[in-house]
Parts: C-alpha cells; sequence; structure tokens
C-alpha cells in the first residue's frame, strides 16, 4: 500500500482552455478599465473578479450559480467590513476573522462547492485584514469595489459564458472507461505471464480500487447534474445507461480476474479478448469525452472481432465472462439519446434536513469536520493576529497558504503543503524573472492576463505547476494595487510567508486533535468485514432465488467502497507516524487482501450463477450464516457440508478467504 504523497503528476487530458479564457476576460475588462482611466484601484475589481472565478464549481448552471452568487455577494461585504474593522482594532478584528475562518471550514460538511467557497471567503476575509481603512465609506466603496468585480464575473460564467452542463459527467464517465481499460490490460498481461498468487493480489489492489473509485465519482456526477437539473433529459438518460453498462464490465472483468488465477490453462486463450476489450475502452473513452457517437461502422468492425475471437473459445466460466462483456459493449453502441420518459426525482428535502440536521450531527468533537474547523480557527487567531499587527502588508500569505494547507488528516496536509509550498517558490522565481522584463504599469496588466488564462486552463492539471503560475499573477495583481512595489520583493515575501504557513498547517494538524489513522483501523477492518459479509449474503441469496441480482450488485458496490475505504485509511497511515500501531497496518493489509479476494471470488459467482439442485438447497443456505459469522463476529466454526453440485469450489474459497479476514 503506497502511503499518501505529494501528487507530482500532470494530467494533460484535464486542460480547459475554455475555463482559461473565461477568466481571462473576466479579469482583464477591469484591469484594461484601470489603465485606461488610470484607476489603479480597479485592481480590486480584478482581485474580485479572479475569486469568482475560482468559486465556480463547474457542471449544470443550476449547480453553479449558488456557489458563484454566494460568493460574489459575501466577498464584497467582508472585505469592505473587515478592512474597516481591521483599522479599528486589530486583536477583533483577528478575533472575528479566526471565527469566520472556523465557519469557513466548518461548511466542508455541505459538500466541494461549499467548502470551495469557504476556502475564498477565508481568503477574502484575511486580505482585508492586510489593508486596513479608518475610514468607513471608503472601505464600502472598496467592498464595493470588489463586488463589481465579482457580479461582472458571476455574469460572464453564469449569462454570457456557460459551460455545458453535461461536460463533467462526461469527463468523469470517460475516466472510468480509461481505468477499465488499464484494468482490461493488466488483466491480459497477467494471463500472458501466468503470475503467481503474490503477483494477483498486488494486481487487485492495484487496479480495482480505483476502478471503483472512477466509477463511483462519475455515478456522484450524473446523479448531482440530474438532481440539479430536475427531469433527467434523453442525454442524462444517455449517461446513465453507459454509467450501468460500465459497472456491469467492471463486475466481468473482476470475476474473470479470479477465474484466471486458478484456471492456467485458461489465461492463453484469453489474452487477445483481453486486449481487445482494452483497446476498445481506450478508444471510447476520448469519444464519450468529446461527446461523439459511439455507434460507428468502426465500433462495430471492433466488437464484430471480439466477438469472433470469442467463438474459438471453449465453453468455460472465462468465456461467460468475456460474452457478458461483449454484450454490454454492443449496449454502449445502442444507446442513444432517447425521447423516454423522465425518470422519478426525489422530492426536494426541507431546510432542517438539508441544513440544520448535518450542523447539529457535526457539532461534536467526533465529527472529522468540527475537529477540522475548530483547528483552522484556533491556529489562525494568533497567526493573524500577530501577522497583521508586526508581519507588514504580505504577511497574509502565511494564513493564507495555511487555509488551503490545512486538511482533515495529517497525511493529506503534509502532501498538500509540500504541493503548494514547492508551486510558490517555483511560481517566486518566474515572478522575478518577469519582474526583470516588464516596467511600465501596462506591460504589468498586460503580463498577468496570459498568466491568468495560463493558470485557470492548468488548474486541474497539477496543483504544483497551477500555484507557480498563480504566483507571478498574485504578484503583478499586488503591484496594480501597490504602484511602485518591487516585483523581487512581493516574489520573495509571498515565498517567505508561505511556507511559514506551510509549516504551520503540518505541526498544527500533528499537534491539534491530529486524529491519526492508524490507531482507526480496527474500525475500518471491521466496516469492511460487514460490507463483504453482506455482498455474500446477496450473491447467495440470489442463486438459490430467494433475492435479486440488483441487490447483490448494490451489495458489491457497498463492498467496493468499503475496500476503497480501508486502503485510503492506510495509504494515511503509512504517511503518519504510527509508531506502535504496526501490527495493525500489517494486518489491515492482510485483511483488505483477504476480502478483495472474496469478493473476487462472489463477482464468479455471480457470473456463473450454478444451478443448485432442489436437494441441494439447504445446504447451500447453510453458507450464508456460516461467512458472515466469520466475517461480522470473527467465529470461524467447523465448515458446513459442501454441496455435491456446481459451486462447491466457490464455497469453499470463500470460506478460506473468510477465515483469514476474520483473523
Amino acid at each position: 500500500m503506497r502511503p499518501v504523497l505529494p501528487n507530482w503528476a500532470v494530467n494533460l487530458r484535464a486542460v480547459s482552455l475554455s475555463e482559461g479564457l473565461r477568466a481571462f476576460c473576466a479579469v482583464a475588462l477591469p484591469l484594461l478599465l484601470g489603465q485606461i482611466l488610470d484607476v489603479p484601484q480597479l485592481g480590486l475589481a480584478a482581485l474580485g473578479a479572479l475569486l469568482t472565478c475560482y468559486a465556480d464549481p463547474g457542471g449544470p448552471a443550476a449547480r453553479r450559480a449558488p456557489a458563484v452568487i454566494a460568493f460574489a455577494l459575501i466577498g464584497g461585504a467582508v472585505y469592505g467590513g473587515f478592512g474597516w474593522l481591521s483599522a479599528q482594532s486589530v486583536g477583533l478584528a483577528a478575533a472575528l476573522a479566526a471565527l469566520v475562518i472556523f465557519c469557513t471550514s466548518f461548511v466542508r460538511i455541505f459538500g466541494q462547492s461549499a467548502m470551495q467557497v469557504g476556502n475564498l471567503v477565508s481568503v477574502t476575509t484575511v486580505l482585508a485584514l492586510g489593508s486596513p481603512d479608518p475610514h468607513m465609506l471608503q472601505a464600502a466603496l472598496r467592498g464595493a469595489n470588489f463586488w463589481a468585480g465579482a457580479a461582472w464575473a458571476a455574469f460572464l460564467t453564469l449569462i454570457i459564458w456557460q459551460t455545458h452542463p453535461y461536460a463533467a459527467s462526461r469527463r468523469a464517465l470517460a475516466e472510468a472507461a480509461r481505468r477499465l481499460s488499464q484494468f482490461s490490460q493488466s488483466l491480459a498481461v497477467f494471463a500472458a505471464t501466468a503470475g503467481a498468487e503474490a503477483t494477483f493480489s498486488d494486481h487487485a489492489l492495484e487496479f480495482r480500487g480505483t476502478v471503483r473509485e472512477a466509477i463511483e465519482t462519475a455515478r456522484s456526477v450524473a446523479y448531482e447534474t440530474f438532481r440539479r437539473r430536475g427531469l433527467v433529459s434523453p442525454r442524462g438518460a444517455q449517461l446513465s445507461l453507459r454509467l450501468e453498462s460500465f459497472e456491469r464490465i467492471f463486475g466481468g472483468l473482476i470475476a474473470l480476474s479470479e477465474q484466471l488465477e486458478s484456471d492456467q490453462a485458461a489465461r492463453a486463450d484469453c489474452v487477445k479478448p483481453l486486449r481487445l476489450i482494452s483497446g476498445w475502452l481506450a478508444a471510447m473513452a476520448p469519444e464519450i469525452e468529446a461527446d461523439k457517437p459511439l455507434d460507428t461502422p468502426r465500433k462495430h468492425a471492433s466488437l464484430g472481432r471480439l466477438r469472433a475471437s470469442l467463438k474459438a473459445l471453449p465453453d468455460t466460466a472465462e468465456l461467460h465472462a468475456l460474452a457478458a462483456i461483449a454484450e454490454q459493449f454492443a449496449v454502449l453502441i445502442a444507446v442513444a439519446p432517447p425521447a423516454g420518459a423522465p425518470a422519478p426525482m426525489p422530492s426536494p428535502a426541507g431546510l432542517r434536513s438539508q441544513v440544520i440536521s448535518p450542523i447539529r450531527q457535526n457539532l461534536t468533537m467526533s465529527s472529522l469536520a468540527f475537529r477540522h474547523a475548530l483547528r483552522a480557527g484556533v491556529v489562525a487567531l494568533p497567526v493573524l493576529a500577530l501577522t497583521t499587527r508586526y508581519g507588514g502588508i504580505y504577511s497574509h500569505w502565511a494564513t493564507i497558504t495555511l487555509v488551503f494547507c490545512l486538511q482533515p488528516y495529517f497525511a493529506t496536509t503534509m502532501a498538500r503543503a509540500v504541493e503548494r509550498c514547492a508551486g510558490t517558490v517555483l511560481g517566486g522565481v518566474l515572478a522575478a524573472i518577469i519582474g526583470l522584463l516588464v516596467h511600465t504599469d501596462l506591460q504589468l496588466a498586460t503580463a498577468m492576463l496570459p498568466l491568468t488564462l495560463c493558470a485557470f486552463a492548468l488548474r486541474a492539471v497539477n496543483y504544483s505547476l497551477y500555484v507557480a503560475v498563480l504566483t507571478p499573477m498574485v504578484v503583478l495583481l499586488v503591484e496594480q494595487l501597490r504602484p511602485g512595489e518591487s516585483e523581487l520583493y512581493v516574489a520573495m515575501s509571498r515565498v517567505v510567508w508561505s511556507l511559514l504557513g506551510g509549516a504551520l498547517a503540518v505541526v498544527a494538524t500533528a499537534v491539534l486533535w491530529p486524529g491519526f489513522e492508524a490507531p482507526k483501523l480496527e474500525a475500518g477492518m471491521r466496516a469492511a468485514r460487514r460490507a463483504h459479509a453482506g455482498y455474500a449474503e446477496a450473491v447467495i441469496a440470489a442463486v438459490l432465488g430467494q433475492g435479486g441480482w440488483p441487490a447483490a450488485d448494490a451489495a458489491r458496490r457497498a463492498a467496493g467502497l468499503a475496500s476503497n475505504n480501508l486502503e485510503a485509511a492506510m495509504a494515511r497511515a503509512l504517511a503518519e507516524p504510527h509508531k506502535g500501531h504496526e501490527h495493525a497496518m500489517v494486518r489491515a493489509a492482510a485483511v483488505d487482501a483477504a476480502l478483495r479476494r472474496l469478493a473476487g471470488r462472489l463477482s464468479l459467482l455471480a457470473v456463473e450463477r450454478p444451478q443448485v439442485a432442489p436437494h441441494e438447497v439447504a445446504v447451500w443456505r447453510e453458507w450464508p450464516g456460516w461467512i458472515g459469522g466469520a466475517l461480522r463476529d470473527g467465529a470461524t466454526p467447523p465448515w458446513p457440508e459442501l454441496p455435491a453440485g456446481p459451486g462447491a469450489e466457490d464455497l469453499a474459497r470463500l470460506a478460506r478467504q473468510a477465515e483469514l479476514a476474520a483473523g
């Protein structure tokens, strides 16, 4: 299990020129007006426009509008109010700002969009503290200036330049196709090299979790799109059907991987079909993302080659799994935006269930979100008080870096601090170089515009690279607000204070309510075992005709998510100080491997669907209770009787893995 490390990977597929151009236009107008009218303070409007563009979560307009409008309204009020308050009393302003940071950190309980807006409100608050104004009217005008830029950016993003409402869903679905392609290709390599059992375990850990994560991400993005847009549209129905096909392809690949491990004779026969499946999925991903039709002669020809390769295989369990995958490809080709009836949508929840209930449930020290918010507020208070009074006009970058680097987990805080500080240092060097090349106000404003375009276009590509481009952009914006400042001094100030903020974030997460993962691994193992017990019971019930296969599919998803959660906890634990918990971590790795293998055998059982003879039904009925008892309670009495007909080997393998997982 790999620990949580800084992410240096560059995902070029995530480049968004449209988003970059939109941010470019949002920032360009106030900057150019400031130069033409000789009003440097229009840089505040550019700042408001810039931060409002960051508040846009993407996706359907109904989902984006609350976040963008909320920040535009709150941002102007916060900037004007705290600018005036910091000139009256630094201590009071710092205390109230710390309270704001606590609240804006706590709103992560409402999801990613709320967390994004909360972070930006915190940034605006800290920036306002660094620009005190003792005159209430002047401070109000500064807030109105900020609000005007934010309103312009909101109008641009929501009215003039809207993004496609289903683009986010298509991107997530395309990523799921790529993950499935990688999974299939790895299975082909596994089949060709006849890997040992240890190789299979490594393979399962490396690929199954990432595919499950990609499918669940696509599912959540698609559901959010459907929910926010009201009735499901024909295109939404198309996305939903494709997502279901990917889920079934994933189940078929898991079943095939389980069978290939034990049936060495069939491995060579499966290499060619698996490579065709991998190529099919890899070619499909960019077409889904670009919204191109899949019902093309080339796709039909590829499906024909896959079916022809399957006809040459003997009638085995591997053939059944491959044939099931091929049929899902046929479904993917045939799916077109139907004019069908809308699917039923959930009734809107009231204010109590949407807002009040989550707050009440999380106002406790047992809540990870509450501890994180409390940590942010407690650490921010002295940092704000000291930097605002003694640190100088650029010391606010320490608090801003602290806010962005602080995460609920120590491991993720460490990774984010390293990524942000590395990007800031690189960006400081870039800002110094730009400062040597540009000198006039017009040149500075002009240089900032391509930086804005690049920063937003690269925002999802790599975090450190994004921060590296963001840093000179912020430096030049400060130069617009404070003409005459040395770009080198501004850049060095940002680097030094950002490094301090990143270090404070790491120390705070390690000292204040750290919530390390290693002591919680036992709870994670119990949850994963319970989910897999439910999966086993659902599959055996479906085999016996006492339950439906849709219920088994839902249980498979729950088991896969539980394994992903356990593996994520293990990865975080490896990046934390874990002295004294080595035994628990080793045991968690063993339990996770056993559960992955148990899930693979259950997927194979679901594909084979053996016919149980009437006289053996009673024998099968003993097994769900035995497997559930082993996984839930650790009870491993002697095995029940194995059936004489089909499925005996499957039940024996399930029992062995359940015993291993029970410890």
